[in-house]
């Protein structure tokens, strides 16, 4: 027969559920079908979370075989380790960030420098170069995501337009996708943002751009190799330490970069299309505004 330390968490609870007191039975149950919650809480914050006592929490990790609730609070982590859902995400970077409010911005802003730092590294001058060609050369500019970095597309495709370009974005799924793809035409080029794990959009989109002969520039984390043949040029914009919180800011500046990249090589244009879109909001609001330049 197995021993105690054999056992996996949730066989010890089986085991022992029976014997356990009403209160231990609730924390053990609790811990049972909320693993991911609790490999990231203390004793204290479980206790507070159940309305019982730290007494109670440490006596039912000792009741399942633990030394004490460390120890059961390691193997949650350990059986964390391969799964990478949000909430696992989230509850490692809360473990690294600290406790004070000074202590998760200076961690953040050092994560910031770090994955900036490191894009600066990565990021081959000569690829960025091909991939402003290839968007400088299309009719009209497409921008591909879905998920969190939908919204960086959206800002992405206004300022693309602020400055004169025909662009347009992509982030619906299902039928809805597969409309926006039918749209795709010769003369188009494509910004894409895909991340591990890749999405079935993802896969579809790339796909169906490399069967209409439109080139892609991606921004992705890890992808590169597996995009490798439907893509033209990939910029490797990383979201942070694979398992923790991630982070879009790396992906920000690359498109802030391939915006005004474009802006410098077609000055005249942009500056023009910025001055027309200045002088819209005054005959909208019938307010006269300073002849100036507009902002991307």
């Amino acid at each position: 027969m197995s021993t105690d330390r054999q056992l996996t968490l949730a066989e010890r609870i089986a085991a022992k559920l029976a014997d356990l007191s009403p209160t231990e039975s609730r924390v053990a149950s609790y811990v049972r079908e909320h693993p991911e919650d609790v490999a990231f809480l203390s004793v204290t914050e479980l206790a507070r979370l159940l309305v019982t006592s730290d007494a109670t929490v440490i006596r039912t990790a000792q009741s399942l075989g633990y030394a004490g609730f460390p120890e059961m609070r390691r193997e949650l982590m350990d059986n964390l380790r391969t799964r990478v859902t949000p909430a696992v995400r989230f509850g490692r970077s809360l473990e690294e960030l600290g406790d004070t409010p000074g202590a998760i911005l200076h961690h953040l802003l050092e994560t910031q420098i770090d994955l900036l730092d490191q894009a600066r590294r990565s990021v081959d001058p000569d690829r960025f170069e091909s991939a402003l060609e290839i968007l400088h050369d299309a009719q009209r500019i497409l921008v591909f995501a879905v998920g969190p970095a939908a919204h960086l597309t959206q800002g992405f495709v206004v300022r693309l337009q602020r400055i004169g370009s025909d662009a347009a974005a992509i982030g619906a799924t299902g039928a809805a996708l597969a409309d926006a793809l039918l749209t795709m035409r010769e003369g188009d080029a494509m910004v894409a943002l895909a991340y591990e794990p890749a999405s079935a959009e993802a896969r579809i989109t790339l796909a169906e751009a490399g069967r209409r002969g439109v080139p892609v520039v991606l921004l992705t984390d890890t992808l590169a190799g597996l995009f490798g043949d439907q893509v033209r040029v990939a910029l490797t914009a990383s979201r942070g330490t694979p398992g923790t919180f991630t982070t879009l800011t790396v992906t920000g500046v690359l498109l802030d970069a391939l915006l005004l990249g474009l802006t410098a090589r077609e000055r005249a244009r942009s500056l023009h299309a910025l001055q027309d879109y200045n002088r819209l909001p005054a005959r909208i609001t019938g307010e006269e505004i300073e002849d100036s330049p507009g902002t991307v």
